[in-house]
């Protein structure tokens, strides 16, 4: 009786124990839909209010304007300000007008930003804040023009207005603050008893309180945190939970970033809903007594097949999946323990299905990455000795510019069947583009290697379009190269590597190689440290323009003078930079160098464009173009004078994202090219797409001009088929006169090469085009 008694206890506290956490999710769902449609009416009524704000704020603006412009055309006024023993004059119009529009601000710039007349706030004070110059081009070419500006820690609706005669002579500008008069006039309208705060942002980043409706000193505390961007959000304020909406306001310089907060307290939305929980927590009470009442007498009856359950679950965490005997036939246990059965048999099917699926690469159906892993560690605990072979599939990138996503898969299946034929284990697709396998007979590796490489010399037939694919491998040893599966594939790809580069398309781990290796990582490393410390440096190559026989366009080429390691040649350390992600430094210090370099030579008359080089990394990165807009503006260059040069294998890697990146470019002004013609695709059908205006002949084809006579015919067909298309060409590797002699007469545009002028500095590259009569005096 005693062990019975204890059992319905238990059971018993089951039900109640399921009891409170429905009751609990019951109560959770209902706060939170209680407590969402309390914050969705506030976050209504603050967007309400914001627009309201925002009506006030235009009406405000539009009679700051009206009468602004009155007052500049005022043909007394305009005399006064031109005269400068007439300027109490001008003085007391100002006040007149800034009295008569309630404006709390008003002041004259004349053309040298010089406040020559100022009334209103802070009169006791110098105004020292300039008319932004953004607004006064606004101003000269709109007749007006309004912003939201920050000055000397207040906030005011600025309206600027030029003084023409007929030209400007001096800039009129209005200003309302928004302070607390403004928030409670905005507060008044509003449904909701809802707070506003002013604020902005000073030049180190933190917001600061320009005017609040109350709470100034917990505003200005709550200021000090970070806030988040997002134009509504929900923040502690005070010690109460608030919903806060951002309204920013059009400043005039992008960093000020003044915005209006507008914000009500959800705690206190929340109060009427108070009675209602307290009902809840009584429903909460009466239900625990019903269920316990219940729970005893139902507790009697299922006591014992609700234990041989029981027991059943505990198996089922062990791992074992038994289904169960019903003690009863055509009852609810009955029904319960055919659905515990079925259900044993679902988890079964699913876990089963869940490793497979973690074991397994979604498209091939091969063993992927972490199921390898797993076979290496098998072998390792059997084996004493055995190869790891890794396969990397080249040309994959160019294989899906002509080959839809089903074929990329389909050809995978067909390569990793071909491997399992040459394996002595299952092949894995361990990457995207690459297979592993384990070779149980290490003597037999090289023999498989062969093999395997030999195996791509038959092409692929996927969807009745043949693939001619290659590979390259790299090999490692246990335990010589390694003891456990992460070193063992580490070096693998180590190995691999190395393959890329030799002859026969496979190799060895080599220890010395990947010492090799961690030195050129160190070398990115220095590279980084010789950007900031100036070790890099350009130097530039004259393109001469045939048709006028002056230099309009230099080709900017990196140049690296290390402490430590003297000359390092671009082709050493360019390529490494790509690979490992570096080059993104070296085009921001290339692209703000030779921006920098064409607008100091415009500054002194040289009117030379500036061209650079981008890798395919660029080409992939959708922040370029504004990188390059911010460069131009900051350093006053229009777009003209910046080429960009690509590769064709740039970008052919990803097309489509390169085609983004290149047309944003293009509608900026920039000048693209493509680089090296005639090494990669060659194919002028691609070219037709791209927003390109010049082709550049790589060098191999003109050095030989001279000698080579297939050389001419590809250099000749190749210019034709350029201006055909409506491009110009430039042909690299200019060397003597008579490839200058022929390229002129197969119609070239632009002529580069060591024959007109090696890579120089800067500095000689002015004397050198001065002294030549290159450029235009």
């Amino acid at each position: 009786m005693m062990l019975r008694f204890k059992f319905q206890t238990k059971l018993t506290i089951v039900y109640l124990a399921l009891f409170l956490v429905v009751m609990s999710v019951i109560a959770l769902a209902f706060y939170r839909s209680v407590t969402q449609n309390v914050r969705d009416q506030i976050q209504g009524q603050l967007g309400a209010s914001a627009r309201t704000f925002e009506r006030i704020i235009d009406d405000r603006v539009e009679k700051l304007a009206a009468n602004a412009l009155l007052l500049a055309r005022d043909y007394g006024f305009r005399d006064a300000i031109n005269n400068p023993d007439d300027q109490a004059t001008v003085m007391s119009a100002l006040r007149n007008h800034r009295a008569r529009l309630g404006a709390d601000l008003a002041y004259i710039v004349d053309l040298d930003d010089e406040v020559i007349a100022t009334t209103g706030s802070g009169e006791d004070e110098p105004l020292t804040a300039a008319i932004p110059d953004e607004m006064k081009v606004m101003a000269e070419s709109d007749g007006v023009a309004k912003r939201m500006v920050e000055i000397g820690g207040r906030v005011y609706e600025l309206v600027v207005v030029p003084v023409l005669a007929p030209i400007p002579t001096a800039w009129i500008a209005f200003g309302m603050e928004l302070d607390e008069a403004t928030a409670r006039e905005i507060k008044a309208l509003s449904p909701i008893a809802l707070e506003i705060a002013f604020i902005y942002r000073e030049a180190d980043g933190q917001y600061a309180l320009a005017g609040a409706t109350s709470e100034r000193q917990a505003m200005t505390e709550f200021l000090t945190g970070s806030l988040p961007e997002a134009p509504v959000f929900g923040a502690d304020f005070n010690g109460q939970d608030h919903l806060f909406w951002r309204l920013p306001l059009h400043a005039s310089d992008d960093a000020a970033q003044i915005s209006a907060l507008l914000y009500y307290s959800v705690d206190v939305a929340l109060e009427p809903f108070d009675p209602l929980v307290v009902a809840m927590v009584g429903i909460l009470i009466g239900g625990l007594l019903l269920l316990i009442s219940g729970s005893v007498v139902v507790s009697r009856g299922v006591t014992r097949p609700l234990r041989r359950l029981a027991e059943a679950a505990q198996r089922i965490i062990a791992g074992e999946y038994q289904e169960v005997d019903a003690p009863t036939k055509g009852d609810e246990v009955a029904d319960l323990t055919m659905s515990f059965n079925q259900m044993v048999g679902a988890v079964q099917e699913r876990e089963n299905k869940i490793r497979y699926q973690a074991f397994h690469d979604s498209e091939t159906d091969f063993p992927n990455r972490l199921m390898f892993e797993e076979m290496l560690e098998e072998q390792i605990a059997k084996s004493s000795s055995f190869v790891v072979m890794v396969i990397e599939i080249q040309q994959v990138p160019e294989l899906r510019s002509v080959l839809n996503h089903r074929n990329i898969n389909d050809l995978m299946v067909c390569i990793g069947e071909r491997l399992n034929q040459l394996s002595d284990t299952s092949v894995a697709r361990i990457a995207t583009e690459s297979f592993a396998f384990i070779l149980e007979d290490a003597s037999e590796a090289d023999t498989v290697a062969s093999l395997v490489m030999n195996s791509f010399m038959t092409p692929f037939d996927v969807a009745s379009i043949i693939i001619d694919a290659r590979a390259k491998l790299g090999l490692v040893k246990y335990p010589g190269d390694g003891d456990d599966s992460a070193v063992l594939l580490r070096h693998a790809y180590a190995a691999l590597d190395k393959g890329r580069t030799v002859q026969k398309g496979f190799a060895w781990y080599d220890p010395d190689s990947d010492k090799s290796q961690t030195q050129r990582l160190s070398m990115m490393s220095e590279l980084r440290v010789g950007l900031k410390n100036g070790e890099v440096r350009f130097a530039y190559q004259p393109k001469l323009d045939v048709a006028t026989g002056k230099v309009t366009s230099v080709e900017a080429l990196v140049r690296w003078i290390s402490p430590t390691r003297g000359f390092v040649p671009p082709d050493e350390f360019i390529p490494h930079a790509e690979r490992t992600g570096d080059v993104r430094h070296l085009t921001e210090w290339g692209l703000e160098a030779a921006v920098r370099q064409a607008a100091e030579w415009r500054e002194k008359g040289l009117e030379l464009a500036v061209a650079v080089n981008l890798s395919t990394n660029d080409l992939m990165n959708q922040g370029l173009p504004g990188q390059i807009l911010q460069l131009l503006k900051q350093h006053k260059l229009p777009a003209s004078f910046l080429k960009l040069e690509v590769t064709e294998s740039a970008v052919m890697h990803d097309m489509d994202r390169a085609l983004d990146v290149l047309n944003m470019l293009a509608a900026m002004g920039l000048t693209l090219s493509i680089d090296d013609y005639g090494t990669g695709y060659s194919s002028l059908s691609y070219i037709k797409k791209l927003p390109v205006s010049e082709i550049k002949i790589d060098k191999s084809f003109v050095m030989t001009l001279a000698e080579n006579e297939e050389d001419n015919i590809l250099v000749r067909s190749t210019i034709e088929l350029g201006h055909n298309l409506g491009l110009k060409v430039t042909a690299e590797g200019v060397e003597d006169e008579e490839s200058v002699s022929r390229l002129k007469e197969y119609g070239c545009d632009t002529l580069q090469g060591y024959h007109i002028s090696r890579p120089v500095p800067a500095a000689e590259l002015e004397t050198f085009l001065k002294e030549g009569g290159y450029v235009t005096a």
